[in-house]
């Protein structure tokens, strides 16, 4: 596992490192290939122009008629003048070149220079020169100056930038490699961290958390972001933990019960009340199937298995449940039910939860329930209160947790399974609503449902 992690690790590194080097290697190569040819462009044309003033001086002495034989070039010992008239004969050169035939036999049309690059033999037989030709017009006639630039000074400075880039191109990317290996690797080390501290974590110290980076970057983020899921992950999993032990307990009392019962009866068949041992038996085989029953619906809601969702009339429910009452000595109110109240979702879910907040009232009402709808623009209201002892504020925040019992005075036996709130909430949260408890008045407690009203399309 490290192994391959590692592998991964300088991975990332290398392909990172290789795009780098690759794409910075290709630019320089470009840029290399441009410099060399904007130098070698501007020497060529550094020549071209040198003799181009050259040629123009030359043909402006012909044309004056001050055109010596041998015209002389201090200092210019690559460089070259000759000047040939109509009929192909040299009638004025530089010394380097005196006594040499026409250089060239092409000649410019016009008063145009024409430009060359040709061996000069007597000069260089191995390099071209830059040649320029012009045509001037003499007192005798026109006549065809040539002027040579030698362009070995561009060729050895072109030689030199070349040289300079082949060796210093390659040095500078292996430091683009180096330095991208080393700032990717120190990039990746608190990346690296997270990695072992996550493989490191089990189901057991799910407490722990990540080393979060002093940077203010991604990677920070990406710290914070992962310790907020394994934080949620603690939380979920130690419900999970809650919620079995409770639920092992809850079952092992029935069970206990049950077995015990059975134990007792088939020990002293002959002072058993069979009748008494059956209605006992099947008052805890109610109790383990209701519990079973709460403990599916609590894993389906927790598994956000949702069937379609259809119209459902809150008012119709409302009514049923009001009607299911057994309690001989409560009043029971329904407001706002003789208009229909739609709302889309589940109806088992929806009249479990009515069903729910109505037996929770009963059990805990003195005299008084009363349940209100009201139909609103987006929502729709539900109100159950009774004048009961009330919720405390201080428990309000746990009423709706799972095997919460808030009055103290209400036992197993009595006080039901401790899940009907808790479905109550998670019915409400899949519905998209939201659910409150306040003070009733006089006394009491009023939980307030409010869910997303139908909308008609």
């Amino acid at each position: 596992m490290a192994a391959d992690r590692g592998r991964r690790r300088v991975g990332l590194r290398l392909r990172v490192t290789a795009v780098a080097v690759l794409t910075v290697g290709v630019a320089l190569a470009v840029s290399a290939v441009l410099l060399v040819g904007l130098v070698r462009s501007r020497l060529d044309t550094a020549a071209t122009t040198a003799a181009t003033l050259r040629a123009r001086d030359v043909a402006a002495l012909a044309e004056a008629g001050t055109l010596p034989t041998t015209l002389a070039l201090p200092g210019e010992e690559s460089a070259f003048v000759q000047v040939v008239d109509e009929t192909g004969a040299v009638i004025a050169s530089t010394g380097n070149i005196d006594g040499e035939p026409a250089v060239s036999t092409v000649k410019p049309s016009g008063t145009t220079p024409l430009v060359l690059t040709i061996p000069i033999d007597p000069l260089d037989q191995a390099d071209a020169m830059r040649v320029i030709a012009l045509n001037s017009t003499t007192s005798t006639g026109v006549v065809t100056v040539y002027t040579g630039e030698s362009l070995e000074n561009a060729d050895d400075t072109t030689a030199a930038v070349i040289t300079v880039l082949a060796i210093g191109l390659p040095g500078l990317v292996v430091i683009v490699a180096a330095v991208t290996w080393w700032a990717v690797g120190r990039t990746l080390r608190p990346v690296r961290r997270i990695t072992r501290t996550m493989a490191d974590i089990t189901a057991s110290d799910l407490h722990r958390r990540v080393p979060v980076p002093d940077t203010r970057d991604e990677i920070g983020e990406l710290a914070v972001t992962v310790n907020e899921t394994l934080a949620r992950l603690d939380t979920s999993v130690e419900q999970q933990r809650r919620f079995v032990a409770d639920a092992s307990h809850e079952l092992r009392g029935p069970l206990a019960a049950l077995r015990a019962d059975l134990e007792i009866s088939i020990t002293h068949p002959e002072r058993t009340a069979w009748h008494d041992v059956a209605r006992d038996t099947l008052s805890d085989v109610e109790r383990l199937q209701h519990l079973t029953e709460d403990l599916l619906l609590l894993a389906r809601l927790d598994s956000n298995q949702q069937r379609p969702h259809q119209q459902v009339d809150l008012a119709e429910i409302a009514a049923d449940a009001a009607a299911g009452i057994r309690r001989n000595d409560v009043d029971v109110n329904v407001l706002g039910a003789d208009s229909s109240a739609i709302v889309d979702g589940d109806p088992e879910q929806l009249h479990r939860m009515m069903r729910n907040l109505v037996h929770n009232a009963e059990d805990h009402a003195e005299h008084h329930i009363t349940i209100t709808l009201t139909k609103q623009a987006a929502t729709v209201q539900l109100q159950v209160a009774d004048d009961g002892p009330g919720v405390p504020a201080e428990a309000r925040d746990i009423v709706f947790e799972r095997f919460v019992r808030v009055d103290s005075a209400r036992t197993r036996d009595t006080g039901g399974t401790g899940l009907g709130l808790a479905i109550v909430a998670d019915v409400v949260a899949s519905h998209h609503g939201s659910i409150a408890v306040t003070d009733s008045d006089p006394h009491g407690a009023t939980f307030t449902v409010e869910l997303p009203a139908h909308q008609p399309t």
